[in-house]
């Protein structure tokens, strides 16, 4: 006389998805909400904008939030200690990817420099004193400054 055993796996809640792999569980249901989730992780794609992930944005897709975002990554804000250059390069009708290219290019932040040049900056946008990205470039990291005027060449 053999027995076999069929254990049920109850799930906790519907966002939980299936059970994990277990061999003396059953699959008792696919519970789903509609949604779907693809990631795409491939060695034909190396970089993340062949995935589509950054380089893909254009022009148009940066906003403010993306200039305080940047500040506030780029430790601007703690240097300045106020939003006050920020907030005055963007009421002066300057688009928020041209600030951003002057935050990085006296930052010295040559991956994103070359991000947004792709998306549409402007190399020859100007802060409020009048200075280009050329002349800013590099002033808080001095050894990258010969980098970042290659970029904007």
């Amino acid at each position: 006389m053999s027995f076999s055993t069929v254990s049920r796996v109850t799930l906790r809640s519907s966002f939980v998805g299936v059970a994990a792999k277990r061999r003396d569980a059953v699959k008792i249901s696919r519970v789903t909400n509609g949604a779907r989730c693809f990631a795409f992780f491939s060695r034909f794609r190396p970089d993340a904008e062949s995935a589509g992930i950054v380089g893909a944005q254009g022009r148009d897709d940066y906003d403010r939030d993306d200039v305080e975002h940047y500040f506030n990554y780029m430790g601007c804000l703690a240097v300045e200690g106020t939003y006050d250059r920020m907030n005055a390069l963007i009421e002066s009708g300057k688009h928020p990817i041209d600030i951003i290219l002057l935050f990085a290019s006296a930052e010295g932040d040559t991956p994103k420099i070359e991000e947004i040049l792709k998306a549409g900056a402007d190399k020859t946008v100007v802060d409020l004193d009048g200075k280009s990205a050329k002349d800013l470039a590099g002033k808080a990291n001095p050894g990258k400054r010969d980098a970042v005027l290659e970029l904007l060449a």
